[in-house]
């Protein structure tokens, strides 16, 4: 049987496992933003990427508020990265038969 204590260590450590892992995401969306970029701090770009965890441990990036233009580029992006990935997937099926 764990103590109260106990209890409330384990949760706070969950927490802080699930918080670095979504602070180890923002960082690397961060990066891959601005790959294309885009500036995660500018306001005009995007102004705030954070990570967050539940008390569960459960962790979550935080994207807050995102100019429409820079949604648009993401977007842009994400519809070629796709069209890029099934052009190259019917290329390899192709190599197949």
């Amino acid at each position: 049987m764990t103590t109260d204590i106990e209890a409330a260590a384990q949760q706070a450590a969950a927490f802080l496992a699930g918080k670095k892992k979504a602070d180890d995401m923002a960082f690397m969306l961060g990066r891959a933003l601005a790959e294309m970029g885009i500036r995660v701090g500018d306001t005009d770009a995007w102004p705030l990427l954070k990570g967050r965890a539940s008390l569960s441990g459960e962790p979550s990036v935080f994207l807050g508020t995102v100019p429409l233009a820079t949604a648009k580029k993401l977007i842009n992006a994400l519809i070629y990265a796709e069209s890029a990935k099934r052009s190259q997937r019917d290329r390899d099926a192709g190599r197949e038969h």
